[in-house]
């Protein structure tokens, strides 16, 4: 038989072949890793899928690295067979995968308890370890299936070609076949074309509505009869913002008095409202002038998060706090969810955020400067990434100077890894932990963990004041891609207060991790995680405060809003 007439190798006897010993040895490894505990706790099915891809990762490098060493050893006419260690190893690292996943089964779950207790999530039992053990299993094999299917047909294409002409060019063309196709795949997340297929999917969640929305009558909301932007183009979120705005009747029966009371302006422009990012955020300001915004006391120039959503608390908490003498501005820049958006398409919240931040700022800039509403800046989420792109400048010196410039104070709450001025905040830090972060002694810019901290009366704290409120625990404002082979600040001693002491960073196991607590951030209480109910009161408070307001006014007003339905949340 001829090098050109091998056997062409069957599908089940490369998909049922017995594991690698190198594979086996990393895997297991890695799957021990994949136990320990993250910024939050797990769901069964999540922390199947953290070990499954953790164990196949650290399988597939190794057999891999084999592979390789196996190939160096042939240069040097050193022949090593694929199963030279001994066939006693494999069952040994057997056992231990299965100790592993006795662990898994009796030991996680209280580990995963530990950790809720920090983050006020409930207890889980032997049963989730037994799912969660059942759910690796099956990720496994599915994993290792696929994997193995693509070997047998990148096998079956070498072979192919190498009928037709020599074994050592037929390599190289299903090697560059290989490459081309990778780099395909590349090229369409890359070239925004998986983001463009993502928003196509979630497209038609955008054309509903909210149950209990209706649009509004009140002529200073946006998709009212006489507004500029139709009811229709709002989305799903711009509806439920225009819509759900702090009535006339509840802000005087709070206060007791409908004295100084106003209809809030709430003003949006949805995707569908304009075709360009400049042209919605100049639709926004032709609303703030057609429901005269100029003349209220607060104007709160808002980045939204993927979907277009404003967090209805901070905005009800703003409205509450100054009467209604308020107008919020947003838009909407994407059909996604923040988290897929945020893994996927940065670039455009950050687009969406200058743009209207320069449009009203302008606006802003025109009134007379002894008349000028006080114009503040919030973004939560994704939003503040959007939000602070707006004002970053070549240093934190320089970019806190600007928002002082053009803005009475900022808001922002649970901010990403990829805010440029929180990535200024890191890097020029005074000695501080990267989760609570100091600079200059807090004479401009704060960031806190939780509410309960700030004073609005601080007199060594100068306004225009930014203040920032992120968890320990929260994931949106730790992860990256460095995070797959960079050891991460997050997990130095001593962690955060809401972190538990046994975090430690693990090579893509880590970076898995903070992946699912990114879909699970808002899984934690009210206080933890990307949960930020509680702050808003305070945080506008001491960013755009009314006068005479004192602390037993930010409870009061923070009990008042945890005891009302709030649509949208």
């Amino acid at each position: 038989m001829t090098e050109n007439e091998r056997p062409a190798p069957g599908f089940l006897s490369v998909v049922t072949m017995s594991p690698s010993i190198p594979g086996l040895g990393l895997g297991v490894a890695m799957l021990w890793f994949s136990l320990g505990s993250s910024l939050l706790p797990r769901s069964a099915m999540m922390q199947g899928i953290v070990s499954a891809l953790s164990f196949t990762v650290g399988y597939g490098l190794a057999v891999l690295a084999w592979f390789f060493v196996r190939r160096v050893l042939g240069l040097f006419h050193v022949v090593v067979d694929r199963d030279a260690i001994p066939g006693l190893v494999r069952w040994v690292l057997l056992g231990l995968a299965g100790v592993v996943l006795v662990v898994m089964a009796v030991v996680w779950p209280a580990w995963q308890t530990d950790q809720g207790e920090l983050v006020g999530v409930e207890p889980i039992g032997f049963v989730d370890g037994l799912l969660a053990v059942a759910w690796s299993l099956a990720f496994v094999l599915v994993l290792l299936f696929v994997a193995r299917s693509l070997r047998w047909l990148i096998w079956r294409t070498d072979l192919a070609f190498e009928r037709r002409m020599s074994v050592g060019f037929a390599r190289g063309v299903t090697t560059v076949l290989v490459i081309a196709v990778i780099a395909a795949a590349y090229y369409f997340v890359a070239s925004s074309g998986l983001t463009a297929f993502a928003n196509a999917r979630f497209e038609g969640g955008d054309e509903t509505t909210l149950e209990g929305i209706e649009q509004p009558s009140d002529p200073e909301s946006s998709g009212s009869p006489t507004s500029l932007v139709a009811w229709d183009d709002l989305g799903f979120q711009g509806r439920t913002f225009a819509g759900d705005a702090t009535s006339v009747e509840d802000l005087s029966a709070y206060h007791g008095t409908a004295h100084g009371v106003r209809t809030p302006i709430r003003v949006y422009a949805g995707l569908k409202s304009a075709n360009s990012p400049a042209e919605r955020a100049q639709l926004v300001v032709d609303e703030l002038n057609r429901t005269n915004a100029q003349d209220r006391a607060v104007v709160a120039l808002v980045a939204t998060t993927g979907t277009g959503w404003v967090d209805p608390t901070a905005a009800a908490a703003l409205e509450y706090l100054w009467r209604g003498d308020t107008a919020i501005a947003g838009m909407q820049y994407s059909f996604l969810p923040s988290w897929i958006s945020f893994i996927l398409d940065t670039a455009t919240a950050t687009e969406s955020g200058v743009a209207i931040n320069d449009a009203v700022i302008a606006w802003w800039e025109a009134l007379p400067g002894n008349d000028r509403p006080r114009l503040v800046a919030f973004g939560e989420s994704l939003g503040s990434l959007g939000s602070e792109a707006a004002y970053v400048r070549e240093s934190l010196d320089a970019s806190l100077g600007f928002i002082q410039s053009n803005t009475a104070g900022a808001l922002w709450v649970g901010p990403t890894n990829a805010n440029a001025v929180r990535s200024q905040l890191l890097e020029e830090r005074d000695p501080s932990p990267v989760w609570l972060p100091v600079y200059r002694d807090g004479e401009v810019l704060r960031m806190v963990n939780s509410p309960g901290v700030l004073d609005p009366t601080d007199p060594t704290w100068l306004a225009p004041r930014v203040v920032y409120y992120h968890h320990a625990s929260d994931p949106v404002g730790y992860w990256n891609w460095e995070t797959l082979w960079k050891p991460q600040e997050w997990t130095d001693h001593p962690v955060g207060p809401d972190v538990p002491d046994s975090v430690r960073w693990v090579p893509f196991t880590t970076f898995t991790q903070v992946v699912v607590d990114l879909i699970n951030g808002f899984s934690a209480s009210v206080g933890h995680g990307h949960n930020y109910n509680d702050v808003f009161v305070e945080g506008w408070s001491v960013v755009a405060p009314t006068a005479g307001w004192t602390a037993n006014d930010t409870l009061r007003l923070q009990e008042h809003l945890d005891s009302i339905e709030i649509l949208g949340l």
